[in-house]
């Protein structure tokens, strides 16, 4: 019996060991948020916090300390208890996710004092550098890809800095500040993100931009904003707290936007959009191409990077550039070297002469779609492994069907990596398209079973990065 109790005591403690280790990781993803972690906790997946599908946390200083705090507490409860040891896990494992709760609630407050402190030295040593243009980029997404777009261009004429990766908060911003700044670079390249009104002005007040962008503005993160129009409000505080030259960069192809511009002109701003004319726009998995004309100039630009849609990524980054100084035909040469971002429409070989597209950046239903018409260019079967969409708030049944009805015209096959918003998606897919909720390890055999030459795979949302992380092994 002892030898019985000792067994199940052993698997009880790694179940408890690896969900913390679940939870830690999942409290990154979310960061360390308690509002994006209830809405989490809302759906079907996050229903089953107790049974969570085991993730590995980054190494990074608040996963390891959120980690640490919950061993030593559980080890101390476990240890002092004189309850029976198998009773004594199972108040531990009932306790595990509240009590990692509780450690990221006691562990924020001191951080926050500490990041007010890091941001007030940014914002000291960026007052102290020489006169320097600042470009601030926003929007619901395409902000990360404009922002990498305009560095390079600008940096063929100017010591440029830019943000790192997708980092995009007040924090962020003053870790490369602080890092990377140097008394010789001339421009600053923002990229700023948001949950709610407010964020975005804080960073506009802390790098005082001249030139704003706004990329897009869709259903993303609306549990977070409520309305669309709290989102336009929050991505247009980047507008608001423009300095100097008050030049306002709009896609003027997203019908909010172009509200978002008449915004701007009643507020005094100089408002850009619609600068340019493209023709002979080609597409496919080698890049696109397209010939830009703004006035008498013409402009062929070819580059490595994936999907129609990024033709007005490279103009809001070629506006963004003639704002700062550069001709028409000096940014539109310099667009030339624009490459890829890492896992945003990134072409892979596959197994079994089949192709991978990574798109685990970010999921939204524009970029779902923009990333469905990539996988159009296949030419055999085509597969869609699919993580659901969080955050939508209203928009979220409707956004799945759209996103399924859509899927399923162009795919042979879907996995989804969970059964989050299924019923919804599922409405829009017709009995002939196969659709499978499936785990990582499923999936990598599913796709391992029927991969062939030719055959191409969107992997789309960070669960179905695990996925391809796994077939590539």
């Amino acid at each position: 019996m002892e030898v019985m109790i000792t067994l199940v005591s052993l698997i009880w403690g790694v179940r408890i060991f690896l969900n913390i280790l679940t939870y830690a990781q999942l409290w990154w993803v979310k960061e360390y948020r308690w509002d994006r972690m209830i809405i989490h906790l809302r759906t079907s997946q996050g229903k089953r916090f107790w049974w969570p599908q085991l993730r590995r946390p980054p190494i990074s200083p608040k996963s390891i300390l959120l980690v640490l705090l919950s061993f030593v507490f559980f080890g101390y409860i476990i240890r002092i208890s004189g309850l029976p040891l198998l009773l004594r896990l199972a108040i531990v494992d009932l306790l595990s996710f509240p009590v990692t709760w509780i450690f990221v609630l006691i562990v924020n407050t001191p951080t926050k004092v500490y990041h007010k402190i890091f941001i007030a030295m940014a914002i000291k040593k960026l007052r102290s550098h020489k006169s320097m243009a600042v470009i601030g980029v926003t929007g619901s997404y395409g902000k990360t890809s404009v922002k990498d777009y305009l560095a390079t261009i600008l940096s063929s004429r100017f010591k440029t800095l830019k943000t790192e990766a997708s980092k995009n908060s007040p924090v962020a911003i003053a870790e490369v500040i602080l890092k990377s700044l140097k008394p010789e670079h001339e421009l600053f390249v923002v990229e700023m993100g948001a949950y709610k009104i407010g964020e975005i002005a804080e960073m506009a007040a802390m790098v005082k931009p001249q030139i704003g962008i706004i990329t897009a503005i869709n259903e993303q993160h609306q549990d977070l904003f409520g309305t669309l129009e709290n989102t336009m409000k929050a991505k247009y505080e980047l507008i608001a707290g423009l300095s100097g030259k008050r030049i306002a960069i709009m896609n003027m192809d997203d019908e909010r936007v172009r509200t978002m511009g008449e915004w701007a002109k009643r507020d005094g701003c100089n408002v850009w959009g619609g600068r340019f004319q493209t023709t002979d726009v080609k597409a496919g998995f080698d890049g696109i191409e397209f010939t830009c004309i703004y006035g008498n100039e013409k402009v062929t630009v070819k580059v490595p990077v994936i999907g129609a849609h990024q033709v007005h990524n490279i103009l809001l980054a070629v506006s963004g550039a003639m704002a700062a100084g550069m001709t028409f035909k000096d940014a539109a040469d310099a667009a030339r070297g624009i490459r890829p971002n890492p896992k945003s429409l990134c072409i892979m070989p596959g197994i079994n002469g089949s192709i991978y597209i990574n798109d685990t950046f970010n999921n939204n239903p524009d970029s779902a779609r923009a990333a469905l018409d990539v996988l159009r260019f296949g030419k055999a079967k085509k597969f869609l492994v699919f993580q659901p969409m969080i955050e939508l708030g209203t928009y979220a049944k409707e956004s799945h069907r759209l996103v399924g009805e859509y899927a399923s015209g162009i795919c042979d096959g879907i996995i989804l990596t969970n059964r989050n918003f299924y019923g919804d998606f599922m409405e829009g897919v017709p009995d002939t398209v196969n659709v499978s909720v499936l785990s990582s390890d499923k999936a990598v055999k599913f796709l391992k079973s029927n991969l062939g030459k030719g055959d191409a795979v969107l992997f789309k949302g960070k669960e179905a990065e695990h996925v391809l992380r796994t077939l590539c092994k």
